[in-house]
Parts: structure tokens; sequence; C-alpha cells
């Protein structure tokens, strides 16, 4: 028999007593504590934060977000990608904001060993019924790339060699051996 979940609602979930050095996502009305990530995927995601911030540096049409930020997602779901980029100037939106109600237009996973397929295409879904339109699945492990638009397949798969674009970034690309570097 299985153990009963806790679930919480969004407004509980919003001014949850966290512990200051873990990290939560409501999932569905369900608390979860997320494991810290270790050094080779911050390195990744830094990586990839650095190159999205000098891009919007230089594109001044929209910005990029750390995964310390929260979204909701829907009623009872939130979010924290690794990355998140929101485009337009939405700054006013977003000043005081604990729980961000803008859905980005696209968010970066990178990967962890203890994420299981399941949780991650769980994640998808959420996000792409919240309209995000494009998710970053980066594996450090194989130094591959998914971009993915829908919550059904992989638009492409890029591997090291390639260079991470998008249609929504005119201009940005990263190539794949930096980003892993």
């Amino acid at each position: 028999m299985s153990a009963a979940k806790s679930l919480l609602t969004a407004e509980e979930f919003d001014n949850y007593p966290f512990e200051e050095d873990k990290r939560y996502e409501l999932d569905e009305g369900e608390l979860i504590e997320m494991d810290k990530p270790a050094y080779r995927h911050n390195r990744v995601l830094g990586r990839l934060f650095f190159e999205l911030f000098l891009y919007f540096d230089k594109n001044p049409i929209g910005e990029a977000l750390i995964s310390e930020n929260l979204y909701a997602l829907s009623p009872n779901t939130r979010r924290s990608p690794d990355a998140a980029v929101i485009l337009g100037d939405r700054s006013a939106e977003l000043e005081n904001a604990k729980v961000i109600p803008i859905v980005p237009d696209i968010t970066a996973e990178v990967l962890s060993p203890s994420e299981r397929p399941g949780m991650i295409h769980r994640k998808l879904k959420q996000y792409f019924a919240a309209g995000v339109k494009e998710v970053w699945l980066i594996d450090p492990d194989s130094r591959e790339v998914e971009i993915w638009t829908g919550a059904t397949l992989p638009e492409r798969a890029l591997a090291v060699g390639e260079a991470l674009t998008s249609p929504l970034l005119p201009g940005f690309g990263l190539a794949l051996a930096e980003l892993f570097s």
C-alpha cells in the first residue's frame, strides 16, 4: 500500500515555511523537494545563462531568469526551470513577484542523474499546457540537447559539433562544444 500524498493549495505552497537550503516545486498540488544540483549541472547552467545574458544585453527583446524563480503554470502547479526566457519587456510585472505569473516562452532543464524520464515528461506536459513555446532538455552526460516544441517528441536533437539556436531568439547561437566545455 502506498503512502497517501499530502496535497497543498497554491496559496499554502506560496506561503510555506521552506527550509532555506532546499528547493521545492508544487506538482499538481503535491509538494516536491528538489535535489541540489551537482557541479557539472551548475557549470552547464552557468554557461547557458551567461550566453543568454550576453544575447539579451545586445538584443533587448526579453530576459533570461535563473532557477531561483517559481512560475505559476496552473492553479496548483509551480515549477522552477533551470533557466527561463521571457520575451518582451515584462519587468514591471516581475519586479516584486514571489511567484512569477508570466509563463516563460522558453524553459531549459539541465538533466540530473536523479531525474527519471517520467518526471521529465510530466514537466514537459505541464510546460506546454501552460503555454511555453520551447523546452530545451540539456543532458551533460550525453552532451546532447533536445529542442521540444510540444510534449510528444523532440523537434530536434543536437550533439557536439552543432549549435543551440531558436527561432524565438533571432541571431542566438551557442555551440554545444562551448556549452559543455
